[in-house]
């Protein structure tokens, strides 16, 4: 398993700085880690997670792999913002996201691996890891909740 060239794919492709406008504001977002993950799904869904008020991460699976891009804006991110935060990620990152995914479906055997740290805070750097652990043990990524 040769992990240079997603390395090298991840950085090229998606280690960027988005500069983009949100109700008339300059917004910056920085991704600061990428996380490659086998998944058991062939199908195609995205979700996020929000970290802190200015940290997210935006999961992306497709065929048969899942990329967490962990993000960080340059001040804090509305709720109401989500939506359109959403299509200019997801028209923004998915091509580079399908390159990492097509090389990788040719060279990389793993379940899960980081491919991008790029000054994570502690933080995202927890939750990336714990995705690790979840991904490489089986577990679902998402948390099981009980109704008491």
């Amino acid at each position: 398993m040769k992990l240079e060239p997603l390395y090298s794919t991840a950085r090229s492709e998606l280690a960027k700085d988005l500069v983009f406008e949100i109700e008339g504001e300059a917004v910056t977002i920085s991704v600061k880690g990428v996380l490659l993950a086998r998944i058991n799904s062939k199908g195609y869904n995205f979700s996020f997670f929000e970290l802190s008020e200015n940290e997210l991460v935006l999961a992306i699976q497709m065929r048969g792999f899942v990329v967490y891009v962990g993000m960080e804006a340059d001040e804090e991110i509305e709720e109401d913002a989500y939506p359109q935060i959403a299509r200019i990620l997801l028209e923004t990152l998915t091509p580079g996201v399908a390159l990492l995914i097509t090389r990788a479906e040719k060279t990389y055997d793993g379940k899960a691996d980081v491919l991008l740290d790029d000054e994570m805070n502690q933080d995202m750097k927890e939750f990336f890891y714990d995705l690790i652990l979840k991904h490489r043990k089986g577990k679902s990524m998402y948390e099981q909740t009980e109704v008491a």
